[in-house]
């Protein structure tokens, strides 16, 4: 309220100053940035004698200052300029206090921090209080902006213009006064857009008919497209279906455009109304011979997107017109995607028009599958009544109850196992994964970290140990992904965590891997480095090629070797090296591990970070390797039994920008080791074109020949 005696009076009497107040947009303010927002200057010096900062506090990034200029309280800006307020502090948006002032045309404001606030390259990288004083139509704050050196021409991070913002937001004396002072009409943004183009869309996805007119009638494109976040972009026949601005639609095809649509999505506007549920715009794209049969690159028509969407208004125009003709009964049905959302009402719909209630997508799932999948009870239920047959096995074996227990598992949902499992559902059913192998249910539980589903599928009769054909355990699988309560859950359980998988990795290996130091502390315990796991990769090769110093510490400390060797011969040392991991090195180092110590390939940790860099064609690693003492004439053994040179491996592998430099460490342009096969051999029998040309550039002889 702006009370000085008031406020007096409360502090006097121990009112603490740093509270906070909490304000609609869900942040909170400091009552200095309160006084600010009301204009309360008289307040300001009384509230910093209490100990509030300048620059404001609670959760808000806005400072007062910015909030006294964005009101128009011009003689508090003043104040807190006096106080030293820092005009200069931006928000999360790189807003100052000048952008404040300038969007909201409040010139008094303006006129005092521009003298604070010159146009800097880090106030330049974004949008300029030019950029908002054009977009909110404010001639008299342009002129103090380009008075005070504010340039007129600058671009935001989409490419905008001042004249952009300006034509964006119809403001046509603005756009004038900016051609007035030399702006280029022409001018492009990054989507090419011109500042009348800008109109154009900002009409159209306002659903301005008189502004898409006027912009149209100046010059404007209808061919230009629009960006979205999907990283694709559409025509402004489908920004205006997707609005439900129908009564633009003759309009733009009278423009040119295309009634399905056009940009780099694959959806037309069509598609787009009928996902909105715009049900007028949908019958009027009809009306104009949209094609409702055209599908996306999932086979998805309109009449999918409105049955996903519940729309039934939209289902109801598109129903005489997409038949369920055998095109659109190989995949997904409308029925399928209505089972999965629960719409009963949409189901009524389909069924009545003849839409098959059993079809099978690509995965032999029916729409019952697919309900059971979403959780729809009542879907299920109405297909039940209609004949639907609950034993029905897509390809993966899953009756829809089965594929009903199978979601609540993934989602965690334990309400939705136990009610699978009370009527039914088969708990040793699997799951098949990208990889193509397959989990049990207890997998995938750990996989997710739903520690809490464990006992309950145990119970269920699932083993500890998984199942499927993956070889992996519910325990590995925990570990990987950094589940530590379902580690100790699983542990608890007696899980094996002994088990390995075809690679000879447990539990402990895939947590090193990863990096995920509360797996490793609650494995360590009891996986002690015996002999078994000490004849190939063991965990402290695998946190050492990853970089995992922290891991290394703990493995160390729980005795497991520093030096062990692999089936190649590589230490861990030759692991991090290899990995590019100097700090693992240097950690091995300092540790007592030797640097020249030999793999079977008789090369040393350097060595073998060499022979990596070579073989990922990493030069600034080539030559890293090489200033610090590896030996280039070291060879790579190849899975013919022979070894070949490291020049031989570049042109192998293309690397032709490694070629002199390899020459230059005094390897042969003719290779070396035990093969016969030259370097430009291995490039031509492996299509590097621009490697046989350098080759030959570098004198290597096309009449050399092998032994055969």
């Amino acid at each position: 309220e702006g009370d000085e005696a008031g406020v007096r009076s409360a502090l006097d009497r121990g009112a603490r100053p740093e509270v906070t107040v909490p304000i609609d947009a869900g942040e909170s303010w400091s009552l200095l940035t309160v006084a600010a927002f009301k204009g309360h200057e008289h307040l300001l010096s009384l509230l910093l004698q209490a100990g509030l900062s300048i620059e404001g506090g609670g959760t808000t990034d806005i400072t007062p200052l910015m909030m006294a200029a964005q009101y128009g309280h011009a003689q508090t800006v003043k104040a807190l300029l006096d106080l030293r307020g820092n005009p200069l502090a931006m928000d999360s948006r790189g807003r100052t206090a000048l952008h404040f002032a300038a969007l909201k045309g409040h010139q008094q404001c303006v006129a005092a921090l521009l003298p604070v606030t010159p146009p800097t390259p880090a106030h330049l990288e974004a949008y300029t209080p030019v950029h908002l004083a054009s977009y909110r139509g404010h001639v008299e704050v342009l002129e103090q902006l380009a008075g005070a050196g504010w340039p007129l021409t600058a671009r935001d991070s989409d490419g905008n213009t001042p004249m952009h913002s300006a034509a964006a937001g119809g403001r046509v004396t603005c756009v004038q006064w900016l051609v007035q002072r030399g702006g280029d009409t022409s001018m492009q943004n990054n989507a090419g857009h011109t500042p009348l183009d800008k109109e154009l869309v900002t009409a159209v996805m306002e659903g301005d008919e008189a502004g898409v007119r006027s912009a149209l009638d100046r010059g404007a494109r209808p061919e230009v497209t629009v960006p979205t976040n999907a990283g694709v972009s559409w025509s402004l026949l489908t920004v205006a279906a997707s609005k439900g601005h129908e009564h633009l639609l003759s309009l733009l095809l009278q423009a040119g455009l295309s009634i399905e649509g056009g940009g780099t999505t694959d959806r037309t506007p069509l598609m787009m109304a009928a996902q909105n549920g715009h049900a007028h715009t949908v019958k009027a794209l009809l009306d104009l011979r949209g094609n409702p049969l055209a599908m996306d690159s999932e086979g998805w028509t309109a009449l999918h997107f409105a049955a996903w969407e519940g729309h039934q208004q939209c289902v109801a125009a598109l129903l005489p017109v997409t038949p369920p003709t055998p095109a659109h009964l190989e995949a997904h049905t409308p029925v399928h995607v209505a089972s999965y959302g629960g719409h009963v009402e949409v189901l009524e719909q389909l069924a009545g028009a003849g839409w098959p209630l059993t079809a099978r997508d690509s995965d032999g799932d029916t729409p019952m599958h697919f309900a059971a999948a979403g959780g729809r009870v009542t879907c299920v239920q109405w297909l039940v009544q209609r004949g639907g047959d609950t034993s029905m096995q897509n390809n993966a074996g899953h009756t829809p109850l089965d594929q009903e227990l199978v979601t609540a598992v993934e989602e965690g949902d334990e309400a939705g196992v136990r009610s699978a499992l009370d009527r039914g559902a088969r708990p040793e059913v699997t799951v098949p994964t990208i990889a193509g192998v397959s989990w049990s249910l207890l997998t995938v539980a750990a996989s997710e970290g739903h520690e809490h589903l464990l006992s309950l599928l145990l119970q269920a009769g699932l083993s500890i140990e998984g199942g499927g054909t993956t070889d992996m355990t519910p325990l590995m699988m925990a570990a990987q992904n950094g589940h530590a309560h379902t580690v100790k859950a699983l542990l608890d359980l007696r899980g094996n965590p002994l088990a390995m998988d075809s690679e000879g990795w447990t539990a402990l290996h895939f947590a090193s891997r990863q990096g995920h130091q509360q797996c490793v502390a609650a494995l360590l315990p009891v996986t002690p480095p015996t002999p078994a796991h000490l004849e190939a990769y063991t965990p402290v090769h695998v946190a050492s090629y990853y970089g995992h110093v922290e891991v290394l510490e703990q493995l160390a400390g729980a005795g497991w070797p520093l030096t062990a060797r692999d089936s190649d011969g590589d230490t861990p040392m030759h692991l991090a090296a290899a990995g590019g991991r100097v700090t693992c090195v240097q950690w091995l180092v300092q540790r007592g591990g030797d640097t020249s110590i030999q793999n079977n390939a008789g090369h040393t940790p350097l060595d073998k970070e060499l022979v990596t860099a070579v073989m990922e064609g990493d030069e600034a690693g080539v030559r890293s390797a090489l200033d610090r003492g590896a030996r280039p004439e070291v060879t790579i053994p190849t899975d013919t039994g022979e070894s070949c040179s490291l020049l031989t491996d570049a042109a192998r592998g293309g690397h032709e920008h490694l070629l002199s430099l390899l020459l230059q460490a005094g390897l042969s342009i003719e290779g070396g080791g035990t093969t016969d096969m030259t370097p430009l051999m291995m490039a031509a029998q492996n299509g590097h074109a621009h490697t046989v040309k350098a080759l030959l550039d570098l004198r290597g002889n096309p009449l050399a020949m092998n032994s055969i």
